[in-house]
């Protein structure tokens, strides 16, 4: 992974231009408090400065925590489960509060069909391996991807069926 070169603000004081490029962040995508904080003090703005700015932001509609994370768990709900979405808000700074209200939106029938999806695709790339092989590391992956252990288990119990061959034994 290459770092990317994060170009100082010649401006460190100035809440106009944190605040300019706070919208500017925020118009890419959706951040919860902490993490534009973070962004703003990490392009070189002063902490006093940047509260100043994310103040206003909250102020005129760009900063709405809420808003932030809903727009995440809608992002990565296709993809993940509930418990690597709820690690992902909490390591952008989202409180518990506003992760479990933003996790409210993840019904279960969307968690079910991303964890099918994403069951289909790793049975299939480790069709080859045996049976004991190819459970252990679809079981991983998933657990990996924050699904539900137990609803885990019951797509490979599932798939199990499906696959045995005539006289294999489970």
């Amino acid at each position: 992974m290459t770092s990317r070169r994060i170009r100082k603000t010649p401006e460190p004081d100035s809440a106009e231009a944190a605040y300019a490029r706070g919208t500017r962040l925020l118009a890419i995508r959706p951040r919860g408090r902490a993490e534009l904080s973070r962004d703003l003090e990490r392009r070189g703005f002063g902490a006093a400065t940047v509260r100043s700015a994310l103040d206003r932001l909250e102020k005129g509609g760009w900063l709405v925590e809420i808003s932030a994370a809903t727009s995440l768990v809608r992002a990565r709900a296709g993809r993940y489960g509930r418990t690597r979405i709820a690690r992902e808000l909490a390591s952008r700074g989202f409180s518990a509060e506003t992760a479990a209200r933003a996790l409210e939106e993840l019904d279960a029938g969307r968690e079910s069909e991303s964890l099918a999806r994403a069951f289909a695709r790793a049975w299939k790339s480790a069709a080859k391996l045996p049976l004991r092989e190819r459970r252990a590391r679809v079981r991983r992956a998933l657990v990996l991807r924050g699904f539900a252990p137990e609803a885990i288990s019951a797509m490979i119990h599932g798939s199990d069926e499906i696959d045995r061959g005539p006289g294999e034994i489970p």
